[in-house]
């Protein structure tokens, strides 16, 4: 079994939510990624444009093996407490290092079945700091 991660929202000297689902194993990568905008108007069109030449660090995390309960509870966090990337939220990882102002990179989560009662799921966070894996 991994160990756990904390997420706290709003944050987490005053969290309204707390969450505790199974952390990664072992080192993550933590990739830079330019800062684009992507927008589609009403026919169809997509625009997109690089906001600056400043990169975000994005924080790759493979959880595995999280029980039905963990993943209907990541979900319900992801989708209708910080609502996806929108909001931000406080981060605790497995090594008890507390990050602050993360958000999630991607607009969805998508789970693999391990068996009937496990999942894995990759997680990109956005963090406003470097980390050092």
């Amino acid at each position: 079994m991994s160990d756990t991660v904390t997420l706290y929202y709003p944050n987490r000297s005053s969290p309204t939510t707390t969450l505790v689902v199974n952390g990664p194993i072992g080192g993550q990568a933590v990739e830079p990624f330019a800062r684009f905008v992507t927008g589609q108007s009403v026919n169809g069109k997509r625009y997109v444009y690089q906001k600056n030449a400043v990169t975000q660090n994005i924080w790759v995390l493979q959880c595995n093996d999280m029980t039905r309960t963990q993943k209907a509870s990541l979900t319900t966090f992801f989708q209708d407490t910080v609502k996806g990337p929108t909001s931000t939220f406080d981060y605790t990882h497995t090594d008890a290092t507390q990050y602050n102002g993360v958000r999630f990179a991607d607009t969805d989560l998508q789970f693999t079945r391990v068996d009937t009662e496990y999942f894995n799921v990759q997680v990109r966070l956005e963090l406003p700091v470097n980390v050092d894996t």
